[in-house]
């Protein structure tokens, strides 16, 4: 069963795939090529007083890009879901809902997780070419919330998506934007270093609201 899910969600999902691939690349090499352009217009000190004094985030650029690409994700996987009821149509499989929902919801923070982690690895090649290693750990610290974000808008977008009822997606967004938003609020390196792990399990405890518009669905709610 779950390798017809999985083939079901790759034939939704895969063009989404290869544009994320594609544009988490664009915006590496972008930042790449940017950073090149400015060491060779400043001296490496001048550049080392812009980043380290002023605080300022070099690769700022992709700070919503994980964001944007988990409600992509979720809008591509469950709109096709609710068109005509068509995730109802499970319900009347030899298998729980909730396995069902689980499946579906894993092979899309699967692709989240691969993101968060071309989005590191690109990170650290950058790094590595331009900057000491204590600068390149602290800019893959650093982004940490923002991927993490990604995670938490992808959980939130899919069951707000999945929920029947405009109240209860209001609810809901209501309870996920302000802690969405807030792990935006950094003016510098490493701020979220001893919070991050707080954060994270919260967003587990989230994850476990995906589970209730599945089960109002099951149960036929629709206000």
């Amino acid at each position: 069963m779950f390798k017809a899910i999985l083939y079901k969600e790759w034939l939704k999902i895969h063009w989404v795939v290869l544009g994320t691939v594609l544009v988490i690349t664009g915006f590496l090499v972008y930042l790449g090529l940017n950073i090149r352009q400015y060491f060779e217009m400043n001296e490496p000190i001048n550049v080392w007083v812009y980043l380290i004094q002023q605080k300022v985030l070099y690769y700022s650029v992709i700070k919503y890009i994980p964001t944007f690409i988990a409600i992509v994700l979720a809008i591509t996987q469950f709109v096709p879901e609710m068109v005509k009821k068509r995730y109802r149509l499970s319900f009347h499989l030899p298998f729980s809902e909730n396995k069902s929902l689980f499946y579906m919801s894993s092979i899309g923070l699967l692709c989240i997780l691969m993101s968060a982690i071309l989005f590191l690895a690109g990170l650290a090649i950058i790094g590595s070419i331009y900057f000491p290693v204590e600068l390149t750990i602290s800019s893959l610290v650093t982004i940490l919330p923002w991927l993490l974000a990604g995670f938490v808008t992808y959980l939130a977008s899919s069951a707000i998506v999945l929920d029947p009822s405009w109240k209860y997606r209001i609810a809901m967004a209501l309870i996920f934007i302000p802690f969405i938003q807030s792990l935006f609020m950094e003016s510098g390196y490493y701020e979220y270093t001893y919070s991050i792990g707080i954060y994270f399990l919260i967003s587990l405890i989230f994850g476990v609201i995906l589970l209730f518009p599945g089960y109002r669905l099951r149960k036929g709610s629709v206000k």
